[in-house]
């Protein structure tokens, strides 16, 4: 029924089963009515219809989201557990994955190195080791902004649920032990004999390429390579597999050590065991199945289509771990193989190589481009090139070297060091030059989060130019690329035709950031920037994490004013990032703060002064003069939002807001950012009487060292309004049009009442 060269059609009906799971109103009828109409199109029979309704059906039921085990907090006690992963050490934890014998859950054992001394660590903690468990269970932390990265959705892909802190090493005890963990030591032992024996700065660079370790790179190059989306050349992908296995199989036929038949044999027997070396990551399972099925075929003399085999790995992959659905380097790798594939014909039509670097540069970053930006907001149009260059520079210069680098290290270890300074040193020159040629063309398009309809409507539209592009008609395949890039640029350009604005209160844990956004994208304001937690030694945490992920995903990309309060590190600490990372005009502030930020423009601003953005005024009421604390001194900023008044106030205290209410008898304020994080050196009793704010809004970190908010306050606040405190609530969005809007919460309200 399905012959060969189709099996890609049912395993595609699978995939799109998941896909139609996850989607809801629009977004899945539009891809559910695409669906039923491809599958009546391409049939060939009635009987050929039911089975691709079926694989359609199966990959519904089989691909949905794991809903999460409820997590009860607290002391386990002792339990029985198996630990079924390699156990991974970062400067600040070890961690590793354990099964608990009773439940048959996953949960991830944490203990933070400040609990052990140095080398301690005990060595029966190895996969597979049977142990006696006791720590504190936790639930895994949730985004609680909208762009941030989610971490619980993360491991739940991976049916783990909770986590557990164990206390020193005496929490976890173990004995006996897996296979597979005398794989993971071996591949650690081999990494620490290479980086004893190779140049530092070379061991970063087969570390990434060789090993699939790339955190030992300098973060200035990760984030080069991350800029002019060049992130796969790092990952250890299907590039890297072809390259490794090819050069083994020509060094021992070429070199007359074996014959073709020897070579084959000694490359499918030795594939395992470079999957494990290489990481074993989605993309390197991938290319490494398809490398053994191929020479396993051949030996047998067998002969199956490529798409039938890319599409046999893909299903075996998804139905033994359906978690790989939503890994990204498992989506990036299938759709950039599978679209290679397809445009074979394409490419062989050029007899010149540059031509045919050019045609797969812009498929494979055509193909992933919709899911790229739904994962990361933003694209550099400009990478197409930068993959012309480096991706050959990369696939037959820089790995093939490293490669016989490492061999090097395994046979002969004296002449590594010496070898690894002469390979390593022209390469830094040479990306240190490329690094510095790319700095004016780093030119990031900022499309935001995209949302499922324009997904599936770009690929669409990329599937009908490459179809048109395989048969030859380029008036079509242009119009049909047009079209689909048309949909992101449309997309990109929404906000400036929407007539909503947003009030957004981050949860950036214990400090404040609000995100002001004017209708039809007009300008766009934030109101302090708050930096990173005081033992995170990342001092750009804050905006990494959760700051430009929030404004990316809104398609900003540049900032028309931040107001900042005064010089507390959690009201100021991640203004400089945030000016080096967008672009921001300028940066208002007292008379009284200490500016030393740099590449923006400072305005100082006093009492009386009235601030125009885009028309949008922002009115300083506060500070009068110079009080010797920088709480006292802070900036209040008084406005007219959506129809509500708001009163930003930093981190004054009640002497302030006794100064506030005889300045300013006639003011009014519907929506209160509170002071002082909800302390009780603020919010007085006449003050909260004085304004009856309808709204309360309270930055404050979880299991702060202050106890904000204060439970007299919120009591206090709660008797004229409602109130909402990051800590429960996560980010608040007020969403308006005109001179109405509604507020709501990133989490939802009964979660925040647990």
């Amino acid at each position: 029924m399905i012959g060969k060269g189709r099996w890609h059609i049912p395993v595609t009906a699978f995939v799109l089963g998941g896909v139609l799971v996850r989607l809801s109103g629009v977004p899945f009828w539009l891809l559910a009515s695409i669906v039923i109409g491809w599958i009546f199109f391409i049939r060939q029979a009635w009987s050929y219809i039911v089975v691709l309704i079926c694989f359609c059906l199966f990959g519904y039921y089989y691909l949905s989201p794991l809903t999460p085990a409820t997590t009860k907090p607290g002391p386990t006690g002792l339990l029985s557990a198996t630990i079924s992963s390699d156990v991974k050490e970062t400067p600040q934890t070890i961690q590793m994955e354990v099964t608990l014998q009773d439940s048959q859950e996953k949960a991830m054992v944490i203990l933070f190195n400040n609990q052990m001394e140095s080398g301690t660590r005990p060595q029966s903690w190895h996969h597979g080791a049977v142990c006696s468990l006791e720590g504190s269970r936790e639930e895994i932390d949730k985004a609680t902004n909208p762009g941030q990265f989610n971490y619980q959705a993360f491991l739940a892909n991976q049916e783990i649920y909770s986590q557990i802190e164990i206390e020193g090493t005496d929490g976890l005890s173990c004995n006996d032990r897996s296979l597979f963990s005398y794989v993971y030591e071996w591949r650690n032992n081999l990494m620490v004999h290479v980086e004893n024996v190779l140049d530092t700065q070379a061991y970063p660079w087969v570390a990434a390429l060789i090993f699939g370790e790339s955190k030992h790179l300098k973060e200035s190059t990760i984030e080069w390579f991350r800029d002019f989306n060049l992130s796969h050349i790092l990952a250890i992908s299907g590039l890297h597999v072809g390259l490794t296995i090819g050069s083994l199989y020509l060094l021992i036929y070429r070199t007359g050590l074996g014959t073709i038949e020897q070579a084959r044999l000694l490359v499918i027997l030795m594939l395992p065991g470079y999957c494990f070396l290489a990481g074993a990551a989605p993309s390197v399972v991938r290319a490494s199945l398809m490398a053994f099925l191929i020479l396993i075929f051949r030996k047998i003399h067998v002969r199956i289509p490529i798409t039938d085999l890319l599409s046999l790995v893909a299903i075996s992959l998804l139905l033994l771990s359906p978690g790989y659905f939503t890994n990204i380097g498992f989506q990036f790798s299938f759709l950039v193989t599978m679209s290679l594939i397809y445009s074979l014909p394409i490419i062989e039509r050029s007899p010149f190589i540059l031509v045919q670097s050019a045609y797969i540069s812009l498929i494979s970053q055509l193909s992933i481009l919709p899911i790229q930006l739904s994962y990361f907001y933003e694209f550099n149009p400009l990478s197409l090139f930068a993959n012309l260059f480096i991706v050959p520079y990369f696939s037959f210069i820089v790995i093939p070297l490293l490669l016989f680098l490492f061999c090097i290290c395994l046979t002969i270890p004296e002449v590594a060091y010496w070898l690894s300074k002469i390979i390593i040193y022209p390469h830094e020159k040479i990306l240190h030059t490329l690094q510095n040629i790319s700095t004016p063309f780093n030119i990031q398009w900022i499309v935001g989060e995209l949302e499922p309809l324009y997904i599936v409507l770009y690929l669409f539209g990329f599937g009908f130019m490459m179809k048109k592009w395989v048969e030859g008609r380029l008036f079509s395949t242009f119009t049909a690329g047009v079209i689909a890039v048309c949909v992101l640029l449309f997309y990109s350009l929404l906000p400036y035709f929407s007539h909503s604005g947003k009030v957004t209160m981050l949860d950036i844990g214990q400090g404040d950031c609000f995100v002001v956004e004017l209708p039809y994208r007009r300008g766009v304001m934030i109101v302090d920037a708050g930096g990173p937690p005081v033992f995170s030694k990342d001092k750009n945490k804050t905006v990494e994490q959760i700051i430009a992920p929030y404004l990316k995903s809104r398609g900003i990309q540049s900032i028309d004013g931040i107001f900042v309060s005064h010089k507390d590190i959690d009201h100021s600490g991640s203004v400089q990032a945030m000016v080096e990372t967008f672009r921001v005009s300028k940066l208002f502030v007292s008379d009284y703060y200490e500016a030393d930020e740099k590449g923006v423009e400072i305005v100082r601003v006093r009492p009386g002064d009235r601030i125009l953005i885009a028309n949008h005024s922002f009115r300083v009421l506060y500070p009068k003069g110079d009080s010797g604390n920088p709480n006292d001194n802070s900036l209040v900023i008084w406005s007219e939002i959506g129809g509500l008044t708001w009163l930003f106030t930093g981190d004054i205290s009640t002497e302030n807001e006794e100064e506030l209410m005889e300045s300013y008898p006639g003011i009014q304020a519907d929506v209160l950012k509170v002071a002082h994080h909800g302390s009780d050196t603020s919010s007085s009793e006449e003050w909260v009487e004085w304004l009856k704010p309808r709204i309360n809004l309270i930055s404050a970190g979880r299991d702060n060292r202050y106890g904000h908010p204060h439970g007299e306050v919120t009591q206090r606040l709660e008797k004229y309004g409602s109130l909402y405190v990051t800590k429960d609530h996560g980010a608040v969005q007020y969403t308006f049009s005109g001179s109405s809007g509604t507020f709501s919460t990133y989490l939802p309200y009964n979660a925040s009442r647990e």
